[in-house]
């Protein structure tokens, strides 16, 4: 149905990008990871769509692949994955927000191409179906008999679950960009390889000891957009989630160590153009590090749970965010008029459906459904709540506490008339947090770095 070039430097949604537009959409892909690489192909081939990451090693894609297009008088159109909005950025530039949005990203890779969903369910794909061999060798092991086209006959070269090895290598030398796997077998492949990523994106989690915080902010920043981007997925994906979660709430812990002040933390998130809800997550992690450091009955046991909650505590608001990127405090939600009545059903409800998801985890942290749950104050995870309840739990007030101090301090660096002053702001949280229990914690922010 046509030809797309994907650029992307960022292995994980490599596999994604070419797989998905190949199963879903029908169409040939070309995959390359430089801006420089992209030039050379569009000098010899011609394209139907480009799909870009916004940056590539760190250079505006736009700009680059723009001025290209317009020096050789091309008129291909873009797709921006990542970018701040879901609309037309220029003429023939297209933004999709959010790079693992795949279901945004199909959607107006469709509409560009003229591809209805009518014309794909009745798509006559024939027995086999032609799979680019990059996206394969990310994967350990076949996940389902594999075959090269002889002629007009398919031999098997893999069967399911054989290692992908140096075989694999050799193809690929012989300048084969294809192989095949059974019609029946294409959704398959698409569910092993976001099962891949989340051992890959779990394994590189764990591998961060010693490396700059920015590059561990990024890297939890893939893990985060994963889940999001997953929550509707496949039982056996979801389940998988616990893995990312766990191996970030330590990621997130070590980033509040190595991370000198607040301020220079929410430089890297604004640097990255991570989203509101990640952003915000992460500067409440550095917040309750802090606070829990300074407290008799805190420990490191007690931040790896503080933050395995605040991986998961937003993660149904995820999407909405992502839909409506101007979106910024939890609590304004349901005063907005661009959402929806089921939208503010999910925003009542997220804390919830969170809390339900994780207690089927195996190995859930103990009592981390409740600290979801009440992260609101309210013990169901339903609402917001008015007056601060007293029988929470210490950690529940924890986060209840420090997710008023960062939204002060996130409309204060918004608003540059009203500068932040813990002074103002730690007398201003005592009168709204009125019982003595809430006021010790309220206390421990004064060790906070700004």
């Amino acid at each position: 149905m046509g030809k797309t070039l994907v650029i992307s430097d960022n292995e994980f949604l490599n596999l994604l990008y070419v797989m998905n537009l190949e199963v879903y959409l029908a169409v040939s892909t070309v995959l390359v990871k430089s801006l420089v690489e992209a030039q050379e192909q569009l000098k010899i081939n011609k394209f139907d769509l480009i799909l870009t990451l916004e940056t590539i090693n760190k250079e505006t894609a736009q700009t680059s692949i723009f001025n290209f297009l317009k020096s050789y008088g091309l008129k291909i159109p873009i797709i921006i994955a990542g970018a701040s909005f879901d609309d037309v950025i220029a003429e023939n530039v297209f933004g999709v927000t959010g790079k693992f949005n795949i279901s945004g990203i199909l959607k107006m890779s469709a509409k560009i191409l003229g591809v209805t969903a009518k014309q794909m369910s009745e798509l006559n794909v024939g027995a086999y179906y032609p799979i680019s061999l990059s996206p394969l060798m990310g994967l350990g092991v076949a996940p389902c008999n594999i075959y090269e086209q002889k002629g007009a006959t398919y031999k098997i070269v893999l069967r399911n679950d054989d290692p992908i090895n140096d075989s694999f290598k050799v193809i690929a030398s012989s300048g084969v960009e294809h192989l095949f796997v059974s019609s029946s077998d294409r959704l398959t492949i698409i569910n092993k390889i976001s099962l891949s990523l989340i051992e890959k994106i779990t394994a590189q989690l764990k591998s961060l000891e010693g490396a700059p915080v920015a590059q561990k902010v990024q890297a939890l920043s893939d893990g985060y957009e994963f889940a999001a981007a997953n929550l509707f997925s496949s039982d056996e994906i979801k389940k998988q989630m616990q893995e990312i979660a766990a191996a970030s709430a330590k990621v997130m812990g070590d980033v509040a160590k190595d991370t000198a002040s607040l301020k220079s933390l929410l430089a890297i998130m604004l640097s990255n153009k991570d989203g509101y809800i990640f952003t915000h997550s992460m500067i409440v992690s550095y917040v309750t590090y802090h606070m829990i450091k300074n407290v008799t009955w805190g420990g490191e046991g007690q931040v790896e749970k503080i933050n395995f909650v605040l991986f998961f505590h937003d993660i149904f608001l995820a999407p909405l965010y992502l839909k409506y990127p101007d979106l910024k405090i939890e609590t304004e939600l349901l005063e907005n008029a661009k959402i929806s009545e089921k939208e503010k059903d999910v925003v009542l409800n997220h804390a919830k459906l969170a809390a339900e998801m994780v207690v089927t985890y195996k190995r859930c942290p103990m009592g981390a459904d409740v600290l979801i749950k009440q992260h609101h104050g309210m013990k169901k995870g339903k609402g917001f709540v008015k007056f601060y309840m007293e029988d929470l739990s210490p950690l529940s007030k924890v986060i209840l506490i420090a997710e008023v101090f960062v939204e002060e301090f996130i409309k204060s660096q918004e608003n540059k008339e009203i500068p932040f002053n813990i002074k103002i702001v730690i007398p201003k949280l005592i009168s709204e947090f009125k019982s003595p229990s809430y006021t010790k914690i309220v206390q421990s922010l004064v060790h906070v770095p700004l």
